[in-house]
């Protein structure tokens, strides 16, 4: 049997807690729209050698490109890095978004193909959570620090 004053706080404490989750920032949505799409190499020409693949980002934090979002790292040689966000379900170790330095240049990178959109992400370097400061903002984390984020017009 439930009582009178438990039937009262009950959806008062749900709505306090609604109010207070989304204050801090609590657990960003996924953006409406497709799944992602990792693009792990960019497109080639068309085999003639007349045309060239598309110039190579190489500015940090995420850049907007016809491509997909190409997301860039600057960090060590033995790092390990992965890129979780709203568009992965924050999955710290998906080896689909594991970034790569194949010319050894320490700057790590991945291009994902996100919808129009608002996105907050991290990068996971060795395991550890970390922002990225080249990102045009940040969010409340929900956790006391701030998540990357950027739009996809």
């Amino acid at each position: 049997m439930t009582s009178p004053t438990s039937r009262f706080f009950a959806p008062l404490f749900a709505t306090s807690l609604a109010a207070v989750i989304a204050a801090c920032g609590g657990a960003p949505s996924q953006p409406a729209g497709p799944a992602p799409v990792v693009v792990t190499a960019p497109p080639a020409g068309d085999g003639s050698g007349s045309a060239s693949a598309a110039p190579r980002v190489t500015k940090p934090g995420p850049n907007v490109t016809p491509e997909g979002v190409v997301f860039n790292y600057k960090g060590e040689a033995k790092d390990r890095i992965f890129l979780a966000g709203n568009f992965n379900g924050w999955s710290k170790d998906d080896e689909q978004y594991l970034m790569k330095d194949d010319d050894g240049d320490r700057v790590w990178s991945i291009t994902v193909k996100l919808a129009p959109g608002t996105y907050q992400y991290k990068y996971v370097i060795n395991g550890t959570w970390t922002q990225d400061m080249a990102a045009p903002a940040d969010a409340p984390d929900g956790y006391g620090a701030r998540n990357s984020q950027f739009d996809v017009k």
